[in-house]
């Protein structure tokens, strides 16, 4: 099913693509089919593709010198919207000057996605490429990924820094995909806000009662408890593991089996906790037009009290907050006959190799070097001074004095809460993942009930 809606959603990119160049049609293919292929770069090539130029560029390096690869990543300025990766490329790129090189092919995330979808189509993709996870499985069943386990067993201290469940996360048959980074998720906190409003601050194991009684009191001190917007859909991070407090992870699979739906009585008690705090006041009155950044700004600016996001913010707290930000897993719920010590800390999406890399010895030499360094000490090292978590195991690196965010989420891991092996919303495909948000969101703003919310859910899955 799910490489059904590959091939309908690359048809369909293509023939946007195409009209919108008034140029001739392209056939979708699958990995190996190299005359179509090659007859869509031909075409690409003669519309001034970009992919075209990057395939280009790395033949010219095959030629002698530098061995140049790209990074397919899904932001428009990776300098500064993903720092700690590129921190890690260049340093990549200095260690191998004039053996190999790494350059990025950048795009923000809906314009990296569809460039994917076209690349794979003409059999241009970039060597590296960052890919959202619910698109993985796809892109391996259709042949486009290498097996990333010859690389793991080439380079076996590179598999042993990898925890098995990581790797599990991106294993479909093959091991399509290795972890970006991992996520740490949940709810920063403002402890100048939570002082004046004369709350005490949260710790893990804060039960979803003693949240509801906060609300008056920061509503009472001109303080909204959550900030938290609705136009960037995604983020509904700090919300997720009160999902696996619920058990999401325990029968996730049977639902995706037909086995089991998302309205049974576990997701519904989750999703009426979502309705009672925006009934109750929790969230700000204008969510519906706040995006995700609105309301990071107000959670700086000490107007909101906690922040739902995850640890890839913990550098621009740090600068904007400094020693008055913690760090919470979220509430405990006593209706819940599952394991309530449930932290995330989840690999993030997985960073996926073109199967075509395995054509070439010198291509695939470079792509196995950057990553054997991409998953070294010395990277983690980077990662942590950028405040970012590692997909790796390495120990004894700590967090400098003035990384206060980054220590308060160090401090909670302390705990040892389990994680799932994968993000609740990482499992499910792109159209599933989108009605989650959809649906959690719909039940916060009060435009869903939770039986309503989970139905749509239900509605959704039975259409793939």
């Amino acid at each position: 099913m799910r490489l059904k809606g590959l091939a309908v959603g690359l048809v369909a990119v293509v023939t946007a693509s195409c009209l919108a160049a008034c140029s001739g049609g392209s056939s979708v293919t699958k990995a190996g089919d190299t005359t179509a292929a090659s007859d869509s770069k031909e075409a690409a090539g003669t519309e001034g593709s970009k992919g075209t130029e990057s395939s280009e560029e790395t033949e010219d390096s095959k030629t002698g010198g530098e061995t140049t690869i790209k990074f397919g990543i899904h932001v428009a300025d990776p300098e500064h919207q993903e720092s700690v990766t590129y921190k890690i490329v260049q340093a990549f790129n200095e260690r191998y000057q004039g053996q190999y090189k790494v350059e990025f092919e950048a795009a923000e995330k809906s314009a990296h996605d569809t460039n994917l979808k076209l690349k794979a189509a003409d059999g241009s993709l970039p060597e590296i490429f960052w890919m959202d996870s619910a698109a993985g499985p796809e892109y391996s069943e259709a042949g486009y990924l290498l097996d990333l386990s010859g690389f793991l067993s080439k380079y076996p201290e590179v598999d042993k820094a990898l925890d098995v469940s990581v790797k599990e996360a991106f294993k479909d048959k093959i091991q399509y995909g290795l972890p970006y980074q991992c996520n740490v998720e949940g709810f920063f906190y403002n402890k100048e806000a939570f002082e004046k409003a004369g709350v005490k601050e949260p710790v893990n194991g804060t039960t979803y009662e003693e949240m509801l009684e906060m609300i008056p009191k920061f509503q009472a001190a001109g303080i909204t408890p959550v900030a938290q917007g609705s136009t960037d859909t995604y983020a509904v991070w700090g919300f997720l593991a009160a999902m696996d407090r619920y058990g999401y992870s325990d029968y996730i699979h049977d639902i995706l089996d037909g086995k089991e739906m998302f309205s049974n009585d576990n997701m519904i008690k989750c999703f009426e906790k979502l309705e009672e705090l925006g009934k109750k006041g929790a969230f700000p009155s204008n969510m519906s037009t706040l995006s995700y950044f609105d309301a990071k700004t107000n959670f700086e600016a000490g107007t909101a009290a906690m922040l739902n996001t995850g640890a890839w913010d913990c550098a621009e707290l740090d600068e904007k907050m400094g020693d008055k930000v913690g760090f919470w897993w979220g509430p405990v719920f006593s209706d819940s006959s599952f394991e309530q010590k449930r932290a995330m800390k989840v690999p993030s999406a997985p960073i996926c190799v073109s199967a075509k890399v395995a054509d070439d010895e010198k291509i695939e030499a470079a792509v196995y070097a950057f990553l054997e360094f991409y998953y070294s000490e010395d990277a983690a090292k980077i990662s942590y001074e950028g405040s970012a978590f590692p997909a790796t195991n390495y120990t004894g690196i700590e967090a400098a004095d003035g990384q206060y965010a980054l220590k308060a989420v160090m401090n909670a891991l302390q705990d040892n809460w389990e994680s799932p092996a994968a993000q609740p919303d990482q499992i499910l495909s792109s159209a599933v993942q989108t009605q989650l948000y959809d649906s959690m969101l719909g039940v916060m703003l009060g435009n869903y009930t939770p039986t309503e919310a989970l139905d749509k859910l239900d509605g959704q899955l039975s259409y793939e």
